[in-house]
């Protein structure tokens, strides 16, 4: 039986929940919402995302070029 390794990583993000839950749910880690907070740009969300590492890795890379997109 192969044993997996999980992680939990800290990510302040200005993607909406709803998009990083659905980001999450694409990549099969869990996406827990923290809290928001309003900046002169707008706003932004802190999320702990929990998964295996190489799932949590490539949420992480997705979340990136959506952001680069976005900008």
């Amino acid at each position: 039986m192969r044993k997996f390794v999980k992680v939990t990583e800290g990510v302040i993000t200005p993607l909406e929940p709803r998009r990083a839950c659905i980001l999450g749910d694409e990549c099969l880690v869990d996406v827990r919402f923290v809290e928001s907070r309003s900046e002169a740009a707008g706003w932004l969300y802190e999320y702990e995302v929990s998964g295996e590492v190489g799932k949590v890795e490539k949420f992480l890379i997705r979340l990136k070029d959506i952001e680069q997109k976005r900008a």
